[in-house]
């Protein structure tokens, strides 16, 4: 069940980016192609083969979808269930899709013979086609993984949470296998349409690994104090440690970005730190450092210049109302003469601008000091620089001030 309320809760997370008319369905779709051979029924094979190969965009041969079997027994029949189940024969060897049947049958448009000798054929194919969720992605696809043994739910769970939060990658999920296999059990069966079998065979491999690791983690439960003037005996329970994110390449197995954060709290009066605790504390850290890498591959961009006001492409959950960020003009790339890798651009510091109304995907970036000017390149980087204004007036207190009250979980986050 848990991990049924997880799968769902990934899912409802990334749907809830999309827009709400947005569905992913199976539709049946149709192309009409020609062909010519010696005989009409040559006429009709090399017409579905070039018809099959235009709706899946690869190269068949017509040879191989007919060999070891007689057309002539099947191009009249009705449901041309002999060059049905060649034709998806010769796809599924094709696509690599060994289970996915996605043709669905043919009409024989006309047959003819040719003026210079032999027939020709046009047939329309009629095939399952999946329209998916959303529009075209042109994000990088990534999976979470890791080898801890104990905590490694956990670990998935937050940081594919905190990747789904930044909007910049395509998060793919590995840890349902028993559900997407029922369901694909379910698309097998006698029970769904055949046309569903187009959503077999379509999983997406990862761009990257994001391999995520515990370090020093450390857990004092039910720490015992007693006060010797009263008796009174202090409970309290702690946590503390360091996440740490490593972000590989699958093709190339090259590390391209790494980071750590030190996360933890101190429980007065708590006998132990739960698993829900731990969870939020690990949370916290993965977001930051899911803020980091993502500022480091993919900084910040002013998308449009309104005035003294930029529209960042950040949007709810990755920006703040009243935050402040410094906004850079991207120059000339640099070039390591040695490695022939590029170091990246030269970045010069134009002002300061802090965050006013939050969308979605996007924000509004209130320039403080500098100007902006279109059709001009820029980054922005969040910063602790305040900009310059006048200091707020100081209150005049009419007696002693109070010392403020101490939070019951004194939580931290390192740098």
């Amino acid at each position: 069940m848990k991990a049924f309320l997880s799968f769902l809760a990934l899912a409802l997370a990334i749907g809830l980016g999309l827009p709400s008319t947005a569905a992913a369905q199976v539709a049946e779709a149709t192309v009409t192609a020609d062909g010519n051979g010696l005989s009409r029924d040559e006429a009709i094979q090399s017409a579905l083969v070039n018809a099959a190969s235009q709706a899946f965009g690869v190269r068949l041969s017509s040879q191989s979808m007919v060999q070891g079997m007689s057309v002539d027994a099947s191009v009249d029949n009705e449901d041309h269930s002999m060059v049905l189940s060649a034709l998806n024969k010769n796809i599924r060897q094709v696509l690599n899709t060994p289970q996915n049947a996605p043709i669905l049958g043919y009409d024989v448009n006309n047959v003819s013979e040719a003026l210079g000798g032999g027939w020709e054929a046009t047939v329309t194919l009629r095939y399952a086609k999946l329209e998916r969720l959303g529009a075209d992605s042109s994000r990088r696809s990534a999976v979470v993984v890791s080898n801890e043994k104990r905590y490694r739910t956990l670990l998935i769970q937050t940081v594919g949470e905190s990747l789904v939060s930044s909007r910049r990658f395509d998060v793919l999920n590995r840890e349902n296998d028993a559900l997407f296999q029922d369901e694909k059990e379910f698309i097998l069966g006698g029970d769904a349409a055949n046309a569903e079998m187009a959503r077999l065979s379509q999983a997406s491999g990862a761009d990257y690994l994001i391999v995520a690791k515990l370090q020093s983690l450390g857990v004092s439960n039910n720490q015992r104090e007693t006060i010797a003037m009263t008796g009174e005996v202090l409970v309290k329970s702690s946590a503390s440690g360091t996440l740490q994110l490593q972000v590989v390449e699958f093709a190339s197995r090259k590390i391209k970005w790494s980071g750590s954060q030190k996360f933890g709290g101190t429980y007065p009066d708590a006998a132990s730190v739960g698993a829900e605790t731990l969870g939020k504390l690990i949370s916290g850290a993965a977001d930051r450092l899911i803020d980091r890498m993502v500022a480091a591959i993919y900084p910040i961009q002013v998308v449009k210049v309104m005035g003294d006001t930029a529209i960042i492409n950040r949007g709810e959950g990755s920006v703040s109302t009243g935050e402040t960020y410094a906004v850079f003009q991207v120059g000339e790339e640099l070039t390591d003469p040695q490695s022939g890798e590029s170091l990246g651009s030269m970045e010069t510091e134009i002002g300061l601008g802090t965050v006013g109304e939050v969308k979605p995907k996007f924000a509004f970036l209130k320039m403080a000091t500098g100007t902006l000017t279109a059709d001009t390149e820029y980054v922005v980087r969040k910063t602790d620089k305040k900009p310059a204004g006048k200091a707020p007036p100081k209150r005049a207190r009419s007696g002693p001030a109070k010392p403020a009250a101490p939070d019951r979980a004194d939580v931290f986050l390192g740098n």
